[in-house]
This record gives structure tokens, C-alpha cells and sequence, in this order.
């Protein structure tokens, strides 16, 4: 392990599409529509049937929410489609997690030990790091849980 790093101010856009994951260009033209709000965008974990797109908060305004969903429910026809604010990035980051078994477990447990609720999470592809989403209002309490649990030696 070599280190915690955390900042908050973001919002998550949820998507809900069944069977998202066969619709061909729904990535791209989702990113399509935050790239004509001039937004970029943090991060995108997404699985079978939802995506989420993780924007910085004071960049998601109000007016642009609002086309922006409308967009989204419109031109993807989606589902479901829901703005989660306030939200903190915890992530853990190391070249050795790649190798060593069990750090998932060790993050999450001390994150719920430590009474943080996990709002989402993905580990980069290139497996050295981890990211926690988490409320805002929980990131120091999370960095403390993960600090302890990764770096404390009694």
C-alpha cells in the first residue's frame, strides 16, 4: 500500500437501462451529452444494466441537470435516472495491491467498522488503486478507518 488520497464536492449521475450493456454506443453517446454541457467527467464505473458517472458538483448546476437528464431520459430512453450530491472520492493506491489478496476486504471492513456506508466502488483496471465513494460528511471518517487499518501498527 502506498497511500490514501480523498476529495470531496462531487455528484454521481445514476443510469438504470436494462440490458444497457448490449445496447451498442450507449457509453459514448451518454458521454455525448455531458461533453455538449461541457462537462468532464471523474470517473464511470457501470455494469449490466446501470452506469454511473461521477461530475464535479460546483460544474453540475442546477440548469445544466436539468438538460442534462432530460437528455438522458429522451435520447438513451432511459429506465431511471437519478442525481446523487454531496459525495467524497476516498481512494487507496498501491503497486502491491495487485499482488496481495484480501485488500478489498480489508478496505471494506475497515470502512464499515469505522460506520462509513460505501455509496459505490471500482477498482481500476490496472488494479493499483481502489475508489470508495462515499458522503461527503463521512471522508474523514473513512480516510481515519482506512489509515488505521492500512498504516496503523500497534
Amino acid at each position: 500500500m502506498v497511500g490514501i488520497a480523498s476529495a470531496d464536492g462531487f455528484c454521481a449521475v445514476y443510469v438504470d437501462k436494462y440490458l444497457m450493456n448490449r445496447e451498442v454506443g450507449f457509453g459514448r453517446r451518454l458521454l455525448q451529452i455531458l461533453e455538449d454541457e461541457g462537462l468532464s467527467y471523474e470517473h464511470a464505473p457501470s455494469g449490466i444494466d446501470n452506469t454511473s458517472v461521477i461530475l464535479r458538483e460546483k460544474d453540475f448546476t442546477v440548469e445544466r441537470e436539468s438538460r442534462v437528464l432530460e437528455r438522458i431520459r429522451n435520447d438513451l430512453n432511459a429506465d431511471n435516472v437519478e442525481v446523487d450530491r454531496g459525495l467524497a472520492l476516498v481512494m487507496i493506491v498501491g503497486e502491491g495491491m495487485h499482488y496481495t489478496v484480501g485488500v478489498a476486504a480489508r478496505a471494506t471492513n475497515a470502512l464499515a467498522s469505522g460506520g462509513v456506508n460505501i455509496e459505490m466502488l471500482n477498482q481500476g483496471s490496472s488494479e493499483i488503486s481502489m475508489m470508495f465513494g462515499v458522503k461527503a460528511t463521512d471522508r474523514k471518517k473513512a480516510v481515519l478507518a482506512l489509515y488505521q487499518a492500512f498504516f496503523h501498527t500497534t
